[in-house]
């Protein structure tokens, strides 16, 4: 037999054919090797092809073994000559030690199964494509997946194989990026029985591959592959958004200059400026010098120095007087129209550094200087030196703007940032006046333009610094209580120690109020967050208390006026009493999915789910190894003819009048006989197919076609299909 036609042998058949022979001879206690032996006197461990037929034939039916499986049994164990090498398939079926203590432990076949059962893949591109695709998975998955799929044992007891349906479900809950193509590659690998995934070895792969990057350190703490890994490996994600023209557009910075530019700069000015671009930039000013002096004399000329300066991007921001001060500084006393860019270059590069620092090992140099840091930014004046009637002006206009505030409970924070689309902290001076008109914080022309001067620069209006000096924060928490309470609290203090307050809620409360939320949103699979950040359009992670009532009524969480006022309490904001962390209320209903708990004698964090996926399968769906086994070959010959063939999907959608993805036994019947299918199956078979795709549907039993249709397009892709029948 020529090797190619060996790579065509279902190895998945032969290997189910030896595990029959094997059941058989543990059970019955037959010695097929002295068969075989009688017949090969010299021990050569060859026999001729029609012997091994023969001897296996009289055990046939013993064993249930079909034609076929004994013509591909005999296939696989000849050689070129025509003989069978009988003492590889005794080693195969006969050497193998099992305990033979207890006979009532074996109900079926289901002992025989190979948990670690994997399909070949021929292709050795598919096989490298298979590595790479197992890899990412190892990447992403940075929880255990195991108890996912152990769930569904609970109710199916498929002996280490999950549905199709479950094991994508598996992979979509845990984000895990995956195309088409790749899942069919998953498939193709670790499909078992043709509609099962074996999700052992499916397992057993990311584990062998995680304890090889952690053993060889190929990995950071973060779990991604180090730079100098011995290959590359295909991105199986795709960027959110594309870059434009090679730019990022968020990079793009719009400038908006205050009415308080500095005037009359000197050149030491003009200097720390082009420090400060230099370094915030991280610009290397020789590589654009340089390329001007060809004969590396050190020396350029006026034309060449003002546009390697507009190249190096600071040009721009320098007058026509700031740049002939730069030149002048610099200007050679030889050849007074040539500037010296090497002195220029180490002048400006004192931001990062000081030249020959290796020759003074002692000394002790800060990167950047001091007077950088402290540096105020272009358009700013500095307040210190301010006149003594502009800084009066602006501490009585923060002070009428902080009654405002208190008395109206006011929230500016919103207002400022919806009209700054890149978050820079700025809004132009305009748009802050018309803020403070809109909020009725009336204030003067000479009060609005002290309050620029002091929070006002190139980018415009400070509006994050002037919140933190106008806005306490802390006026909308409750400080007034009655005469009653502050008479008895005055008794308690003077009688009692000071103790813990009694409308704090407890813990035990806080619990179980929580433990009611979170069972609300379970129950009902509510994404709370979804309702909630609605509210929050800047996304500071707090909305006002009304918002967050009204969410919480919007997510059919049933909760009383008490327990709500609780949960205002137990997640109001520190820095706004008006306010609600709803992020953090979020957090601690995600808890009911994944609990982090520390490992024993480690430092390492276990997130350990708590919430697993629901098993949508039903008890009465169970087969055992017979009924898979010929579920196995039923699919098999369907898949000769899938949807893209049979079109038997128009047929279903037909017969489903409420679109549920469901239909009955006689109605798969009735589709398979239009399409001239059910001659492909016998009845038997048509029981144990409706069996395994079948839903609970009330009390009725139902045909999930959508699954079945689904199944049958993988095993057509993946060529599991059965050809001679």
């Amino acid at each position: 037999m020529d090797d190619d036609n060996r790579l065509d042998i279902k190895l998945n058949e032969i290997w189910k054919a030896c595990r029959k022979i094997q059941d058989t001879i543990f059970r019955y206690g037959y010695d097929i090797s002295k068969d075989f032996c009688e017949h090969d006197p010299q021990g050569k461990g060859l026999i001729s092809e029609s012997l091994f037929s023969s001897i296996l034939g009289k055990y046939k039916n013993v064993i249930g073994l079909s034609d076929f499986e004994l013509r591909e049994v005999t296939d696989y164990f000849r050689l070129r000559d025509g003989r069978v090498i009988y003492s590889e398939f005794c080693k195969v079926v006969c050497n193998e030690e099992r305990l033979k203590k207890d006979a009532g432990d074996i109900a079926s076949g289901l002992e025989w199964i190979d948990p670690m059962h994997v399909n070949v893949i021929p292709r050795p591109e598919d096989r490298r494509q298979l590595c790479l695709i197992l890899i990412k998975i190892a990447q992403f998955a940075h929880l255990p997946l195991m108890p996912y799929f152990q769930d569904y044992e609970l109710i199916s007891q498929n002996m280490g194989t999950v549905t199709v349906s479950h094991f994508s479900r598996v992979l979509r809950f845990m984000k895990i990026p995956l195309s088409d193509k790749d899942f069919l590659l998953l498939l193709k690998r670790y499909m078992k029985d043709s509609y099962m995934v074996n999700y052992v070895a499916f397992m057993k792969h990311i584990e062998n591959i995680l304890d090889y990057l952690k053993s060889n350190k190929l990995t950071d703490n973060s779990m991604k592959i180090i730079q100098n890994f011995p290959g590359k490996l295909v991105d199986l994600e795709l960027p959110e958004l594309p870059p434009v023209n090679g730019t990022n557009i968020a990079q793009r910075v719009f400038k908006d200059f205050c009415n308080h530019p500095q005037e009359n700069k000197d050149i030491c000015d003009i200097i720390f400026c082009l420090q400060r671009h230099v370094h915030k930039n991280r610009i290397r000013v020789r590589e654009f010098l340089e390329g001007f002096d060809l004969l590396h004399t050190g020396t350029l000329t006026r034309n060449q120095f003002e546009r390697a300066l507009h190249t190096m991007g600071v040009g721009k921001y320098l007058t026509q007087r700031e740049m002939v001060l730069l030149c002048t500084r610099y200007i050679d006393p030889i050849d007074t129209n040539r500037i010296r860019w090497r002195i220029f270059e180490d002048e400006i590069d004192r931001v990062f550094t000081v030249k020959n620092l290796e020759k003074t090992p002692l000394l002790e140099f800060q990167s950047p200087p001091q007077y950088i840091k402290e540096m105020p930014r272009s358009g700013s004046k500095y307040w210190q030196e301010a006149c003594e009637p502009v800084r009066n002006l602006c501490e009585e206009a923060l002070r009428r703007i902080q009654i405002r505030i208190q008395n109206r409970r006011l929230h500016l924070h919103p207002f400022f940032r919806t009209y700054d689309k890149l978050n820079s902290g700025h809004v132009p001076c305009k748009i802050a006046n018309q803020i403070f008109v809109s909020n009725g914080i009336l204030l003067s022309n000479d009060e609005l333009n002290s309050l620029t001067d002091r929070y006002g620069n190139e980018l415009g209006f400070n509006y994050k610094h002037f919140l933190e000096d106008a806005d306490p924060a802390e006026y909308a928490t409750p400080k007034l209580k009655s005469t009653s309470s502050l008479q008895t609290g005055c008794l308690k203090t003077k009688v009692e120690a000071p103790s813990v307050d009694d409308d704090e809620p407890h813990e035990e409360y806080i619990i179980k109020l929580l433990t009611k939320a979170k069972r609300q949103a379970v129950t009902k699979c509510i994404p709370v967050i979804d309702f909630l950040q609605d509210y929050d359009r800047h996304r500071e992670g707090e909305i006002s208390e009304i918002d967050f009532r009204r969410a919480l009524d919007n997510a059919n969480i049933k909760l009383s006026i008490d327990e709500v006022n609780s949960l205002c309490k137990i997640f109001r904001s520190p820095k706004r009493g008006c306010c609600i962390l709803y992020r953090d209320f979020c957090r601690a209903l995600d808890e009911i999915f994944v609990q982090m708990e520390m490992s024993s004698g480690d430092n390492e964090i276990t997130a350990i789910p708590l919430m697993h996926l629901a098993n949508l399968d039903c008890a009465e769906c169970f087969l055992n190894f017979e009924e898979r086994a010929l579920c196995s070959q039923a699919l098999m010959k369907l898949a000769r003819q899938p949807d893209e063939i049979s079109n038997l999907s128009s047929v279903f959608k037909d017969f489903d009048y409420e679109n549920c993805g469901s239909i009955g036994k006689n109605q798969l019947i009735r589709a398979l006989t239009v399409r001239e299918m059910h001659h492909m199956l016998s009845s038997r078979e048509l029981d144990i197919i409706f069996k395994c795709f079948g839903v609970q549907r009330g009390i009725h039993l139902e045909f999930n076609y959508r699954e079945f249709l689904n199944i049958l397009k993988i095993l057509h892709e993946t060529g599991q299909v059965k050809r001679n029948y």
